[in-house]
């Protein structure tokens, strides 16, 4: 009789979590997600099809053009709107590579296409005013303008600081307001993830009832008029969710990909753990909670490839003793 080890059943309950999906032939469409509201679709195959998407557009020369016009064509926005034609001249210059990231790491074209749709679709789960997805999406597609891929000398908002004095002007050109502009560039500022998302995300939770009071003080005065202004915090917390969600709350494998960049773009290893840490640093989704099981799908992951790293660290561990002793 064999007897099996709590190791055996370690290693035998380690299969990979979801089959994978079968093509999608709705990619991109017009009237499908993720340009479309479906409600048919479980997360799983939201998140396929966003993964499809990405894909799909972004091998295009045109990718950011092309995605943030489909974009704003779901909304009832008028065609001379300045945040719109602002916007476009934005998003053809960095399908032309300027302003365009760093094309083999994390902040890269790819990464402004995946959190303009990841905004479309979280602002429709907002159920935001039209005027404030536009907002919403524009701040989106500037939000890593012209970054880098360097630390900013780890100075605070160094990098959104940036996106905003490349491309406000182009919104200035085009007519935009001046109230207009600051409602953008607070947006912006507030994906900084050290200080700007989190009082912004506080903010929200004062605004639903959640907290008590609002934060005493922001981190820049730019933020303030997120204590205050409920509709302006929601719009700031659907950017900065989307600006996470395709790193924890859409395909395992995803998550995984989008962290390979970001390592590549550091020069520095990143493993489970890192990747753990992050999705538990960051909580839980609150606009996107309808992909709460992908990221709890990719929780279970990390934990099980550090488990796996564990055992096979103590295999190996064992062989050494063996062959010490021999």
């Amino acid at each position: 009789m064999t007897t099996r080890t709590g190791r055996d059943y370690g290693r035998r309950r380690m299969q990979p979590l979801d089959p994978a999906p079968e093509p999608d032939p709705r990619v991109c469409e017009p009237d499908a997600a993720p340009f479309a509201r479906d409600d048919s679709l479980t997360p799983q195959q939201l998140a396929a099809r966003l993964v499809a998407c990405f894909g799909e557009l972004g091998d295009r020369p045109d990718r950011m053009s092309r995605t943030f016009a489909a974009s704003v064509a779901t909304l009832d926005v008028a065609p001379g709107d300045p945040l719109r034609v602002g916007a476009m001249v934005i998003a053809a210059d960095i399908d032309r590579g300027i302003g365009a990231g760093i094309p083999e790491g994390y902040h890269n074209p790819r990464h402004f296409l995946e959190v303009l749709l990841c905004a479309l679709d979280l602002s429709r789960r907002a159920r935001l005013p039209d005027g404030a997805t536009l907002n919403v999406l524009v701040a989106a597609l500037m939000h890593d303008f012209h970054h880098d891929g360097s630390a900013g000398g780890k100075q605070p908002f160094w990098h959104e600081r940036l996106a905003v004095s490349k491309a406000l002007p182009y919104l200035e050109a085009a007519g935009a307001a001046s109230d207009a502009l600051q409602r953008i560039a607070c947006l912006v500022l507030a994906t900084e993830p050290a200080l700007g998302a989190p009082f912004a995300r506080a903010c929200h939770a004062f605004h639903r009832g959640e907290a008590a009071s609002a934060p005493d003080r922001p981190p820049l005065p730019e933020l303030d008029p997120l204590r205050t202004d409920p509709g302006l915090a929601l719009e700031a917390v659907v950017l900065i969710e989307a600006d996470v969600l395709p790193s924890i709350g859409l395909t395992v494998e995803y998550g995984h990909r989008v962290q390979s960049l970001l390592a590549a773009e550091l020069g520095r290893t990143l493993d489970a753990r890192d990747k753990l840490r992050f999705i538990d640093a960051f909580g839980e989704l609150t606009i996107g909670a309808f992909f709460a099981p992908n990221r709890q799908a990719l929780r279970i992951d990390c934990l099980r490839r550090l488990r796996r790293n564990r055992v096979q660290a103590e295999d190996g561990s064992g062989l050494s003793s063996v062959a010490t002793a021999r």
